[in-house]
């Protein structure tokens, strides 16, 4: 199954080759948890980051839990700081 995932700010750097701008579908079996979504992107650990499945935000607690459907979206979305 193809899972959405998009990546803003800096993060979009470790999208697979081959991704548009900040997008790309990542393939994976059928009954893959988000944390096993999470473990083919490439993201530093040291690399804070929160985690958004189809409008909702995920606590990383739960990315074992999460079983993900092959018309999920997955957004991966850096701190954001102003001024």
């Amino acid at each position: 199954m193809d899972i959405s995932v998009t990546l803003f700010g800096g993060l979009r750097h470790f999208l697979p080759a081959g991704s548009s701008f900040n997008k790309c579908k990542i393939d994976l079996d059928e009954g893959c948890s988000l944390a096993a979504l999470l473990k083919k992107i490439p993201v530093p650990s040291d690399k804070p980051y929160m985690v958004i499945l189809n409008d909702a935000i995920v606590a990383s607690d739960k990315f074992d839990q999460i079983t993900l459907q092959g018309d999920d979206q997955v957004v991966l979305l850096p701190p954001i700081k102003g001024g």
